[in-house]
């Protein structure tokens, strides 16, 4: 192993490549944090064996690929959720969403298909929301949808009477009257 270092301080890598096979395979992990301590981050990901270590490494060197494959062969919600915000930052939106789906980020889905556009999306993300019971973000997307009778069961649903007789006055009036006794029997 010190021979294999003193090759990479010298900056011989041919000697280096032919001393690794020698190198005991437990001993990679060590080998893997020198060169990322030498600024080799790339040589480091190569000989890594250590899968946390090797998302860390993909995650610098900005393999998103490299480290979704690695999150695919040990799952972690807080793995998907750092590799779904940085595919959002590089605009794979497409690894984006696939990410943030399997961490079961809902905020950061609300923004997705907001920002977006993905009709579809929202919709689906309003079902995943009242199954999870973020009722804030369910709400959001059925305005957002244009579904005001969802929005108003939610609220009836939440307890929340007063604003849904102010949802339903400025949105559907003819369901006021219904709501605002419901409210009454509620006080």
């Amino acid at each position: 192993m010190l021979e294999y270092q003193t090759a990479v301080v010298r900056r011989d890598f041919e000697t280096a490549a032919s001393i690794l096979p020698a190198v005991p395979r437990e001993e990679h992990n060590r080998i893997a944090r020198f060169l990322e301590a030498q600024g080799f981050i790339s040589e480091a990901l190569a000989v890594a064996t250590d899968p946390e270590h090797q998302f860390e490494l993909a995650l610098q060197l900005g393999k998103l690929q490299t480290a979704c494959e690695i999150s695919m062969r040990q799952p972690s919600e807080a793995r998907w959720k750092q590799l779904g915000d940085l595919a959002l930052l590089s605009a794979e939106l497409v690894l984006a969403e696939e990410c943030l789906v399997r961490a079961t980020d809902l905020p950061g889905l609300l923004l997705l298909y907001c920002s977006t556009g993905h009709a579809d999306g929202v919709e689906k993300l309003a079902q995943l929301a009242t199954k999870k019971g973020k009722l804030n973000i369910s709400f959001l997307c059925s305005f957002m949808s244009g579904k005001i009778s969802e929005c108003l069961e939610l609220l009836i649903g939440a307890g929340r009477a007063p604003e849904a007789a102010l949802l339903a006055r400025t949105y559907t009036p003819s369901q006021a009257p219904q709501i605002v006794q419901q409210w009454r029997e509620q006080l």
